[in-house]
């Protein structure tokens, strides 16, 4: 029996492919069947070109022609004739194929317990460690800016005031507001997400932003994310002279301490809940910074300088690095 494949394959949705093919037979119903068993006879090959690691082509290729019509959800006969000297239907059809349908059945053939490629299994573990290194790496170099880049500190007027138990002793006063960078917090967010998953009671893990839970499985990434966002964050005081290369570069004191008040964690922008972290999004902290100076430690400095508040880590305080 005579089959041809037209030149035309439209894809009409990720779910079905519209194939306009040409079959002939005894009868119109053969002729339909015979042009139903080309369209998917060609989306089996798709599919097999596409999902190389089906175990066996063949047998399954004949399963699938045996039901042909059981795969085709609907059809439009574009021309029928019938050569009555010849006895012979042939039609030409546009058919649409259930390729999701069938791409199911092809897969589920091959989850034969018995039956499996070694050599695939193996490359699905090394795209899985490979996944699971990029993700690592991706997570590390979002973590890197904090908290330099993850917080903004706005310097207000400074005064010099003097301490009122010792006259002798003097006190740069700088004022400042500390809030988180919303563009932080948006890609830290967005990139916890490529990890999180459904709550697990046995391990409650999660990052959570404002009302929202990540739960988070990786206990790897966690503890990245727990060990840098460690409540160890101190604003940082720079004092360069714009006429020489001198300059006053350190660590003050934590973002969670005000001089004369106690620590708070109503001061923290985050904070530590058992197994995991809760960031507070929209809050906002004021507080000052008392750094005591004297003529001699200013001895060096000219003319006009520049005074910096920053954020950062314990670890990269200048007294620590």
């Amino acid at each position: 029996m005579r089959l041809v494949l037209a030149v035309l394959l439209v894809l009409t949705s990720p779910l079905a492919y519209a194939i306009q093919v040409d079959g002939e037979g005894r009868t119109l119903e053969q002729a339909l069947n015979n042009a139903f068993k080309v369209a998917i006879d060609n989306e089996v090959g798709v599919i097999l070109d596409t999902e190389r690691h089906l175990k066996n082509g063949k047998v399954t290729h004949n399963q699938i022609l045996s039901y042909s019509a059981g795969y085709v959800t609907s059809y439009t006969i574009l021309h029928h004739i019938h050569i009555r000297d010849m006895d012979i239907h042939q039609v030409t059809v546009d058919v649409t194929v259930a390729s999701s349908k069938l791409k199911n059945f092809l897969l589920s053939s091959n989850h034969n317990p018995h039956f499996f490629d070694v050599d695939n299994i193996k490359a699905q573990i090394r795209l899985y460690k490979k996944g699971q290194i990029d993700g690592h790496k991706l997570v590390e170099n979002t973590l890197k800016y904090f908290p330099h880049n993850a917080m903004n500190i706005v310097t207000h007027d400074f005064n010099v005031v003097v301490d009122y138990h010792n006259p002798r002793k003097f006190y740069l006063e700088i004022p400042y507001t500390i809030y988180w960078n919303q563009k932080y917090l948006v890609a830290l967010e967005e990139l916890i997400t490529l990890f999180a998953s459904e709550r697990s009671v046995a391990n409650p893990m999660f990052v959570q932003f404002d009302d929202e839970y990540l739960f988070i499985h990786d206990a790897i990434i966690m503890r990245s994310i727990k060990k840098t966002l460690g409540r160890r964050d101190f604003v940082s005081l720079t004092i360069n002279s714009l006429q020489n290369q001198i300059s006053i570069n350190t660590c003050v004191q934590s973002i969670l301490s005000k001089p004369g008040e106690s620590w708070s964690n109503s001061r923290a922008l985050y904070s530590h809940i058992g197994k995991g972290i809760k960031i507070i999004s929209d809050r906002s902290v004021d507080s000052f910074i008392l750094y005591p100076i004297n003529e001699s430690k200013l001895e060096d400095f000219r003319g006009l300088s520049e005074i910096t508040l920053g954020v950062s880590s314990a670890k990269n305080c200048p007294e620590n690095s």
